[in-house]
């Protein structure tokens, strides 16, 4: 099973404002890592750096062995494709335009699941569930 982490997975792992979610971020990068079934996109790793710069005061020598990890991962390619149907899912299914972005790069890239608390638990987008592992 491909699985596409969205930023909020990395971002709880290297963040430690919810020790309970930091337990289950850190488990699911192991796990993805350990079976290279993880997808992520360059847009993944913009985010998490911008919130990183923002949020947080670890320095960037720190930030950018984060960014290694993220580059572990399998990385789905952009195009502008990826863009024309970013704006076709955002308009089926009435979310917002990057989370759109990140349902196109896990379709393009054949995943299964993708890992986020930004999409609605549960539901099918382009035949990929969208799954909260911070779900309480």
């Amino acid at each position: 099973m491909r699985v596409f982490l969205d930023t909020n997975v990395f971002l709880y792992a290297f963040l430690n404002q919810d020790v309970a979610k930091k337990m289950v971020a850190v488990k699911i990068l192991a796990t993805a890592i350990g079976n290279g079934n993880g997808y992520v996109s360059l847009q993944v790793a913009k985010e998490f750096c911008s919130v990183m710069t923002k949020k947080s005061s670890k320095p960037i020598s720190e930030l950018a062995v984060a960014l290694d990890l993220i580059s572990r991962f399998n990385c789905a390619a952009g195009s502008f494709e990826k863009v024309r149907r970013a704006l076709e899912i955002k308009d089926q299914y009435g979310i917002q335009f990057y989370d759109a972005l990140i349902v196109a790069a896990a379709e393009a890239n054949g995943c299964d699941e993708i890992l986020t608390e930004d999409l609605n638990d549960g539901q099918v987008y382009c035949g990929i569930k969208a799954v909260n592992p911070f779900k309480e």
